[in-house]
This record gives C-alpha cells, structure tokens and sequence, in this order.
C-alpha cells in the first residue's frame, strides 16, 4: 500500500504545483503594470513582432520581464497581431490590457486644429508644424489627380490647388500621418458638410459645390460674426443677380502675389481673374477654406435686399440697399 500513498502524494503535489503555476500567471497577468504615476509613451514600430514590443515594454520598465510577456501573450493566442503606433500605458493597466491595447491598435491620437479661413499654404504650414509630413510631401498629395477626382475637386483655372476644400476643423491624427491621409480625411469631412439639406438647396438654386465654396469663401473673409454671415451672402447674391461686381477686397488680396496688410489702387486695376473690383461674376474658385456656416450662408442667404456692407471698424458692418446709403456709411465710419 506504500505505492499508492507514494501515487497520492504525486498526485498531490502535482494539483499543488498546477495551483502554484495558475496562480503566478494570474499574478503576473493581473498586476499594474510598472509604470510611473504619469504613465509611460511607448512606439511600436512597423513590423515589431509580439517579441519585439515585449521588449520595448521591458526596456521603457513597464514590465518586468520581456519573455514572460511573450510568453504571456502566446498564451492568449495575439503573436502576429501586435499593431503598430504609440501607446500611452498607465499604472492602472495589467499586462492583459496592455497587450489588448496593442493588438486593437487603441495608439495615440494627436489634436490638430486647421481654423475657418485658412488658405491651403497656411493648412500645411499649421500640419508641418505639427509633425505631419513635409511640404514636398503635400505639394505630391494636392497635385495627386487620383482623390481630388473621387471627392469632386474642380482643379481647372484655380491659383492653388485644393484652395478651399481642406475643410477646417480639429483632427486626430495618430503619429505617421502621412500627407495624403491627412488630405484625404479633409476632403472626407468636407463632403459630409454637404448634408441632403445643402446638396438640394444647390440643386434648387442651380449652383455646382465649387460656386457654393468660392462663395462661402468670401464670406467667411469678410466676416467673423455668424449673425452677419446670411447677410453678406444676400449682399452677394443680390450683386450677382443684378449682374453687379461683387468687389469684394478678400478677391483682390488673393490675387496680391505679396501682399502686405494695404490695398493699393493699383491692385484694384490688377487685371486677375480673382479680381472682383474687375471682373463680373465669382472668382475662378475659393480664396480659403470656409467653415460650415459659412458654407450653410452661401446656400441660405438672408432675405435681405442690401447691396452694399462696410465695416464699422468694431469687427461688424452697416449694410446698405442704395450706394447713397453706402457712401453715408462710409463717410460716417471709414472717415475714423
């Protein structure tokens, strides 16, 4: 009977050892991570295998123990499915969320504001800046026919390619961005501008998106104040329908090659295409990128039969429905 007491204690310390080992690996995968109280930032590059990011993992002290982090996430069944990016990993992660975090690709995203009005030079300059790519870089992707055709870009007659259909808002970017990606997530967030509201509105009023943004554009360099928005547009509309100039000075300083802050006559006489003050009708496209107000404006015109606006000096304009009106207005508050 020794033999089976022998067999029972085996088998004993067997249950005991798989207990022991089920408990170290609970442990192990269940714990905080070790990182400081700020967490830690770690970049898994293109192409890192499950070892490679455990490594990363154990150089940057997050966790204790590179192979048993592999071995850990062997266990789990994610070799081959780590994602790259950057990671942001805190105390209060385990090593399983950890690892879950890296096979979701849940990366860093990184805010990027492109405000109303921006100019296609200012756009890149402002996602250069933030370390999206490189000037070459985007002057490939503005001139890349492919994605201006399948979002509708009009690139015939225009100074600057793209001008006005970098829609301007806050993006999230990932680290890697390149260029083309982040055009192709402006040109998409500009086509969802266009609700069915806009596009049959600009049915109804027979104007194509490029007319609506050349607009728009112009209204959004004339104005900050939203509640003057509709009001400029009707001043527009209302030239164009009675066959006016629109003279509209963001026009001149667009066709300004250098422009530095004084209109002069002369750039008024310019004989440019985007010069309003001499050519009927709207300019060739865009002059910035306008915002949806301004967009939504420009298809909703105030009902309002005003001609002219000028400013008021305070950021707001007085609007007048007769140029004897307009030239009293300007007498009262240009003269400042």
């Amino acid at each position: 009977m020794r033999w089976l007491a022998r067999i029972a204690a085996l088998v004993a310390c067997g249950a005991l050892a798989a207990t022991l080992g089920a408990a170290w690996v609970y442990r192990q995968w269940n714990s905080p991570l070790a990182a400081n109280g700020a967490g830690v930032v770690v970049d898994i590059p293109h192409g890192a295998t499950l070892r490679g990011a455990a490594r990363i993992l154990a150089g940057a002290g997050v966790v204790g123990s590179a192979r048993v982090f592999e071995w850990l996430g062997r266990w789990e069944g994610v070799a081959g499915r780590i994602r790259p990016g950057e990671y942001a990993l805190n105390p209060a992660l385990t090593p399983r969320q950890a690892l879950a975090l890296l096979v979701k690709g849940e990366v860093v995203l990184h805010p990027v504001t492109i405000p109303e009005g921006f100019t296609v030079y200012e756009t890149v300059v402002r996602l250069v800046m933030a370390g999206f790519g490189t000037v070459p870089e985007y002057h490939a992707a503005l001139n890349d026919p492919a994605p201006m055709r399948a979002h509708g870009v009009v690139t015939d007659g225009v100074k600057i390619p793209c001008e006005g259909y970098l829609f301007p808002d806050t993006y999230l970017f990932p680290k890697g961005t390149t260029p083309a990606q982040a055009v192709e997530a402006m040109l998409t967030r500009l086509d969802a501008a266009f609700t069915p509201e806009r596009v049959a509105r600009m049915a109804e009023l027979g104007w194509t998106r490029h007319q609506v943004l050349t607009l728009a554009s112009l209204i959004e360099k004339e104005t900050a104040l939203a509640a003057e928005r509709p009001r400029v547009s009707a001043v527009f509309h209302n030239r164009l329908e009675q066959g006016m100039r629109l003279q509209t000075d963001p026009s001149v300083i667009y066709a300004i090659p250098a422009f530095d802050g004084d209109i002069r006559a002369a750039d008024l006489r310019r004989d440019d295409p985007y010069n309003t003050y001499r050519h009927h009708g709207l300019p060739p496209g865009p002059v910035a990128s306008p915002g949806e107000a301004s967009i939504h404006a420009a298809l909703f015109p105030a009902d309002d039969a005003a001609l002219y606006f000028v400013s008021r000096g305070d950021g707001s304009h007085a609007f007048s429905r007769t140029k004897a009106e307009h030239k009293r207005a300007v007498r009262r508050y240009q003269s400042r």
